[in-house]
C-alpha cells in the first residue's frame, strides 16, 4: 500500500511539475482580450456577426501561442496573416459573385489552399481557411451583408488575435529575460 501511494505521490508531484502558470494565465489574458476585440469591436459594426468575430479572435490567440516564444512567433504570425489576407480577398470575390453555396465555399476553400501551397505558407496558414469560411457562413446567417463589411471585420478580427499572441509572447520574453538578470550569480 506505502508502494502505491508514494507512485502515486511521485506520479502527482511530476505532473504538477510541468505546470507554468505564467502559460495558463498568459493564454486566459490573450482569450480574453481576444474575446473584447471580437465581441464589443465587431459588434459594434455589425451585432450579429459579433460571436464569430469573437471566436477567430480567440482561435488566431491560440494558435500565435502555441509558438515557443516572441522570436518563433514572428514568421508564423507574418505568414497567418498573409494568407488570411488571402483567404478575405477570395471570400469577398465569391460573395461579390456569387450566392453561399457548400460546392462554392469547398472550391473557394481548395482555391485558397492551393495558392497558400504555392506561395510556401501553407502550414502556417490554416486561420486563412478558418477565416474564409467564418466569412463564407456568416452569409448564411446574414445574408444581407455587405460583403465588404464582412470581410474587413474579419481580417480585423484575424489580425487582432494575432498581435495580441504575439504582444503577450514578446512580454513572456521579456519577463523571462528580467528573470534571468536577477539570477545571475553575485
Amino acid at each position: 500500500m506505502k508502494t502505491i501511494l508514494s507512485t502515486l505521490y511521485s506520479a502527482l508531484a511530476r505532473a504538477f511539475s510541468r505546470i507554468n502558470i505564467v502559460v495558463l494565465l498568459t493564454s486566459c489574458v490573450g482569450i480574453y482580450v481576444a474575446y473584447l476585440v471580437g465581441v464589443y469591436v465587431t459588434g459594434s459594426f455589425h451585432r450579429v456577426s459579433q460571436w464569430m468575430g469573437a471566436l477567430l479572435s480567440c482561435t488566431s490567440v491560440v494558435i500565435v501561442l502555441q509558438s515557443g516564444s516572441y522570436r518563433e512567433a514572428l514568421r508564423p504570425a507574418w505568414m497567418r496573416l498573409l494568407g488570411t489576407f488571402i483567404g478575405v480577398v477570395i471570400g469577398y470575390a465569391y460573395l461579390k459573385l456569387f450566392h453561399f453555396t457548400v460546392f462554392g465555399m469547398l472550391c473557394a476553400v481548395f482555391l485558397l489552399e492551393m495558392l497558400c501551397m504555392m506561395i510556401g505558407i501553407y502550414t502556417k496558414s490554416r486561420i486563412a481557411t478558418i477565416t474564409l469560411i467564418i466569412i463564407l457562413l456568416i452569409t448564411q446567417i446574414e445574408p444581407n451583408m455587405d460583403p465588404l463589411t464582412n470581410c474587413a471585420l474579419r481580417l480585423f478580427e484575424s489580425a487582432a488575435g494575432v498581435l495580441v499572441g504575439v504582444v503577450l509572447l514578446w512580454v513572456i520574453d521579456r519577463g523571462d529575460r528580467l528573470l534571468k538578470l536577477h539570477r545571475l550569480p553575485r
